[in-house]
């Protein structure tokens, strides 16, 4: 799909790094030795009243807090549309509202875990506290979760219905949900960053607020300039394929691509299709992102964070190269996230003044 026009003019990051401060982007990595990637918590009174954040649970408070700080970072007190991307939604309010119902033996319980613990409770809670009034939606589509409410926000301003949206990404992880997922092998616990940094990465979590414009302004970090989107590639489409047909849409060559970031995670037969991109582009710089912030539904949010913060600022740990080193001018930055060869994901962002 090609899209004209659409600026990301605010970001905020919270992980397991320390992207909320942007300390990480000056080489401030974080080891941890939990099972999974736990995000870091920000002082949390500097930004929410204490009596009204004691009812919200962990997730909720990360999200409201990364969408003021991105709003702030944007010059921009009201956007025109929230749009939420999540793939689990409030697990930590789940647990307690289903607890408690086990508990009580089914009879009556209090019904704020329960009203808490909905997926579209994440953007309700953060209009509630813009008083905003305007569309407000969420995405819980797995591995699509961010990107298709990335895409609803680059459409509705495609269609003009409005000029700045709020796109957000959030996903946490507790105790009881890591043992489930660790049960049924659907994911294990990583290992160590420095011993090995790609080989099978730890489940995380965190959220990603992005502040999208139909017009550039001083704030404005990287231009969106092509995204494509495919749930399994149709027959004799390969991943090259794929990425030559985004670049015929946004009218660039592969030589044009400075920097590729890609979402390996460390399972090898997916990790297949990152390097068959990589081959693609010899000539590109290679970051991986997911090593430092675990793989979850919408750990592709940190993609944009990262390529957004690269094409403004041109520093990056060097924990996250890959392969080759940052020129001194990025103009064009692709972005590449897949999971077990079905969820296909490329963007391309741009330098602002291209």
């Amino acid at each position: 799909m090609f899209v004209k026009d659409v600026y990301i003019n605010g970001l905020s990051a919270i992980s397991a790094q320390a992207t909320f401060d942007e300390s990480f982007l000056n080489g401030s990595v974080q080891e941890q030795h939990e099972a999974y990637r736990k995000a870091q918590d920000p002082d949390y009174k500097q930004y929410l009243n204490p009596t009204a954040s004691r009812r919200f649970g962990r997730l909720i408070k990360m999200s409201l807090v990364s969408a003021q700080k991105s709003l702030a970072n944007a010059g921009i007190k009201m956007p025109e549309a929230i749009i939420t991307g999540t793939g689990l939604g409030c697990l930590e309010d789940t647990e307690k509202f289903l607890s408690a119902l086990i508990e009580s033996e089914e009879t009556l319980l209090s019904p704020t875990a329960f009203i808490q613990s909905t997926h579209n409770t994440i953007s309700g809670q953060i209009a509630m506290m813009l008083k905003c009034n305007y569309p407000n939606y969420t995405y819980s589509n797995r591995y699509f979760s961010f990107e298709s409410s990335l895409l609803d926000g680059i459409l509705m301003m495609a269609d003009q219905s409005c000029k700045i949206v709020m796109v957000h990404a959030a996903d946490e992880v507790i105790p009881n949900v890591h043992s489930i997922l660790k049960r049924m092998k659907l994911w294990d616990r990583g290992e160590s960053i420095q011993q090995n940094p790609l080989k099978k990465v730890a489940f995380g979590e965190g959220v990603v607020n992005m502040i999208l414009s139909a017009e550039k302004s001083a704030a404005s970090l990287a231009r969106i300039k092509g995204l494509k989107l495919y749930y399994q590639l149709p027959d004799g489409m390969s991943v090259q394929q794929m990425a030559v047909n985004l670049f015929q849409e946004c009218d660039v060559q592969a030589d044009d691509i400075d920097v590729l970031i890609v979402g390996m995670n460390g399972e090898e037969s997916s990790d297949l299709h990152y390097q068959s991109m990589i081959t693609a582009l010899p000539d590109a710089t290679v970051l991986t992102y997911k090593q430092l912030f675990g793989e979850f539904f919408t750990a592709s949010a940190f993609a944009y964070w990262l390529g957004a913060q690269v094409m403004y600022t041109n520093t990056v740990p060097a924990a996250c190269i890959h392969s080759g080193e940052l020129k001194k001018k990025n103009k064009h930055i692709l972005l590449y996230n897949q999971f077990r060869g079905k969820y296909h994901s490329l963007c391309l962002l741009s330098d602002v003044e291209i």
